[in-house]
């Protein structure tokens, strides 16, 4: 996957580019139309100004003063130095910066997010903006090392761009969900199960004053596969599951034994056998190194396409997308012709090209 450079800072990062300054509100129309960025009759605004989704894409929700494009010669009361950022604006900031909009399932709008993280966002874009047109007035926008940054900061952009086109294209066609499913079909196979764990030994009891402490019970494999005979015969294994926690001497309520489980969700080792194992079958006393595990395969289905589609179409992009990526990074493999990225050397340490020689036997 194409490596991104984490050179955003602060709790939510941000690129300190500044808008053009907005063209003054009209002064002139009725009091409605004079608020801040606001533009129509006075009726279009929203009917609730204290919801945050009322406010229209195209309003202002941050004027910062001071900071614009190009700072007028001097103070005008027509043309103010401002920089008015939108809400349209401020969201495509928040979508692209945003830790939280990067974790996995952040689909929520924006203004939903606690109205906290919202300004903090805007305090750090204000701050930087600030500071960004100090920086510029003092020419360092024009050192060699700003460039080189600035132009990391372009690739990066670009690169993230480039990969979430990737991803757009590589979702899979109905046909190639269904190819993928007819030729994966066994392992779509779920199986309904008991399952009774049998840990090897119980907790360590605690020990009485004056006595050293008893050892542990423990369950040796014999008492296991007695354990395996009893469920093969009929006995419920959630009866079975209280007497192996009760005679462990857990004080734990015991675990639930029956479930679901699909092909990945058993020890690599186990799964083809377990599998392998016909409707209403117990298993043999299977080894999980602090615990022997038994089975019982109560149900076997094969899952229908409809119900793994959204699975197969994600697994399908993923590797569409990702033999995009390795075939474009391929064609840009790095060379490095120096030494300049092998370790230093110790100190004191022989040259590399130093051989060990071994001092010859003495000629007799």
């Amino acid at each position: 996957m194409i490596r991104i450079f984490s050179v955003f800072l602060l709790s939510s990062v941000l690129l300190a580019q500044t808008p053009a300054p907005a063209k003054p509100a009209d002064t002139s129309g009725p009091p409605a139309a004079k608020a801040a960025g606001a533009s129509g009759p006075a009726a279009a605004k929203p009917a609730n100004t204290s919801d945050p989704a009322a406010v229209r894409m195209t309003d202002p929700v941050m004027v910062i003063p001071g900071v614009c494009d190009h700072p007028p010669a001097a103070k005008s009361a027509t043309a103010p130095c401002e920089t008015r950022i939108t809400r349209q604006q401020f969201e495509t900031l928040w979508n692209t910066f945003s830790r939280q909009a990067a974790r996995p399932g952040a689909q929520k709008p924006v203004v939903e997010e606690p109205a906290q993280a919202r300004k903090a966002m805007a305090t750090a874009y204000s701050s930087m903006a600030v500071m960004s047109q100090q920086a510029t007035k003092e020419g360092l926008d024009r050192t060699p090392e700003f460039q080189l940054q600035l132009k990391v900061l372009k690739m990066q952009l670009l690169a993230k761009q480039l990969q979430q086109k990737i991803k757009n294209d590589a979702e899979p066609s109905p046909a190639e969900v269904e190819k993928y499913y007819k030729d994966n079909e066994p392992s779509y196979v779920e199986l309904s199960v008991h399952r009774l764990q049998i840990p090897k030994r119980g907790p360590q009891p605690a020990a009485v004053e004056g006595k050293p402490a008893a050892e542990p019970v423990t369950i040796i494999p014999a008492e296991a596969e007695e354990y395996r005979k009893r469920a093969a015969a009929g006995e419920d294994f959630d009866k079975l599951q209280k007497e192996v926690v009760d005679k462990l001497q857990f004080k734990v309520t015991p675990p639930v034994t029956s479930g679901k489980k699909r092909h990945g969700e058993f020890p690599p080792e186990q799964e083809a056998q377990i599998f392998a194992l016909p409707q209403g079958s117990v298993s043999p006393v299977l080894d999980e190194g602090s615990s022997y595990v038994i089975y019982k395969i109560d149900r076997k289905r094969t899952l229908s396409l409809d119900e793994v589609r959204g699975n197969i179409a994600r697994t399908l992009a993923q590797q569409k997308a990702g033999d995009a990526e390795k075939k474009m990074e391929a064609a840009g493999t790095p060379q490095f012709p120096t030494a300049y990225f092998n370790d230093v050397p110790a100190k004191g340490a022989s040259s590399s090209s130093d051989v060990p020689m071994k001092e010859p036997p003495p000629t007799p």
